[in-house]
């Protein structure tokens, strides 16, 4: 397999979306990577949330923190980037689930030179709500389901993220 690559995770006292996020990237289909979660000053329950996940996923987990001091998103994404042991890194902020070839699909396009992009899907409040109580695993829906969640309104952002071409995908910007 290719080189390893490191995703580094932002996050904030979000609990919750960090728990969903966790758990799908613990279902990747390509499992060579790792994850750093970087920290921009939480509250304890988040480390215990990494904690846990370290534990039980398949892939390295690591966790950077620094203490709160108003939003340092770039400074603790460097701090992931220092602690990172991977070839490529991809930042992925700490609210998103990956679908299961998240990964394998930045590997495909990934080429020296290159920088990957992509785009996201973004919920209502109230679908955001269900999937992170329920434990609901959004990140395994199909097209179909998607297109019924923007239907019914479930869906704040789809034309953007071009949800009629196969929802969230990645492209390769120069």
């Amino acid at each position: 397999m290719s080189d390893l690559i490191s995703v580094i995770v932002t996050t904030y006292n979000r609990e919750d979306a960090l728990d969903a996020a966790l758990r799908a990237l613990a279902h990747q289909s390509d499992r060579n990577f790792e994850i750093v979660v970087a920290d921009d000053g939480s509250r304890p329950d988040t480390a215990r949330v990494v904690e846990n996940w370290a534990a039980r996923c398949p892939v390295p987990v690591k966790h950077v923190w620094h203490a709160h001091d108003g939003f340092r998103g770039g400074e603790i994404r460097n701090r992931g980037i220092r602690v990172s042991a991977g070839r490529l890194c991809i930042f992925l902020d700490g609210d998103c689930l990956a679908q299961a070839d998240f990964i394998a699909a930045h590997r495909r396009l990934a080429e020296p030179g290159w920088f990957v992009t992509g785009n996201r899907i973004l919920l209502s409040r109230e679908l955001t709500e269900a999937v992170l109580a329920k434990g609901i695993d959004a990140e395994t829906w199909s097209f179909a389901a998607l297109a019924r969640e923007n239907l019914r309104g479930g869906v704040n952002r789809a034309a953007q993220c071009k949800l009629q071409c196969d929802g969230c995908r990645t492209q390769r910007v120069h």
